[in-house]
Order: structure tokens, then sequence, then C-alpha cells
């Protein structure tokens, strides 16, 4: 099987005015996980989740990429400071839209991320994932990290997440 081909990506710093579309690539990869969701569950209302991400945004130490080509957004990595151990930062979100997977979008926002939070000081870095989300999983173990606890209740999202952490 070969690497999917994009035209030439261009990774920027991303903002508040980026929220909206931010929010519809989460979207889109929120619906991937009906596949393994509770029966019923629905994510979270596109209006809230366009809030939240431009909240986050705001917020001190907030660190954010787009990756775009040809006028579409295919990609976006974002981490927060964590707000009680100073030298952890919190991996917030990796989406990649579906017409990018196998082309390595993922990996380079992935490591960009890495390389900032690395450059402002953080150790290590933890993330949340969904405990049914398998493609993600394994793409996290291929990129060092490894899991900290088991499964655990989300009520918000309504899914079972687990922690990730790995060293900078």
């Amino acid at each position: 099987m070969t690497a999917a081909r994009l035209p030439p990506v261009a990774v920027r710093r991303a903002g508040p005015d980026d929220a909206a579309a931010i929010a519809g690539l989460i979207r889109e990869g929120f619906e991937g996980y009906r596949a393994f969701a509770p029966d019923g569950w629905e994510p979270p209302v596109l209006e809230a989740e366009i809030a939240r991400t431009a909240d986050r945004l705001r917020g001190r130490g907030a660190w954010a990429r787009l990756a775009e080509a040809g006028g579409a957004t295919l990609g976006v990595v974002a981490f927060l400071p964590h707000h009680v151990e100073d030298d952890l930062a919190h991996f917030w979100l990796l989406f990649v839209t579906e017409s990018a997977w196998g082309t390595g979008l993922a990996a380079r926002l992935h490591d960009a991320a890495l390389e900032a939070a690395r450059g402002a000081g953080y150790r290590r870095m933890r993330l949340y994932t969904p405990e049914g989300q398998a493609r993600a999983r394994a793409f996290y173990r291929r990129q060092g990290w490894r899991e900290r606890g088991g499964a655990f209740a989300e009520p918000e999202l309504g899914l079972r997440l687990l922690e990730l952490r790995r060293p900078l």
C-alpha cells in the first residue's frame, strides 16, 4: 500500500479566530467515534465545541497549529499548560482529516507540538484518547506514548478514556 499524496501543506499558528475550522476537524474526528461509542452516543454540539475551542485558544500558554493545503484545513494540533504540574503539558488535540490519513501529516503535526513543548520548558506531556479509538492508540504508541492507569468514564464526552504520557 502506498501513502496518499497531498498538495504542498502549510502549517501556521492557530488562534481563537480559527475555532470554527478546528471544531470542524474535531467534529469530523468525533463522527468516527460512533463505531465504538455506546448506542445513542452523540458528539458535542458544534456550536459548543467552537466556543470551547476559542476559549482554550485564548488561554495563557495555549499553542496550536493548523495544516492547510489548497484552501482546505487538513489537520490541527494543540497543547495547553497543565494547571498543577509546571513541567507537564496537556496534548489537547490532534486531528487530521481522513483525506490526509497515511500521508505523514499527523506525525509532522505531532512532532511540531513536541518540539514546541520542549522549547517552552516542558519535560513531559499527557493526553487523553478514547479507549475504543484503536487507530489513535496505535499511532500514539508508535510515537512513544504509554498508557497510564486504566480506562475511566468521561461523563461530558460520554466515552471511556485512557491517559497516555511521554517524556519530552
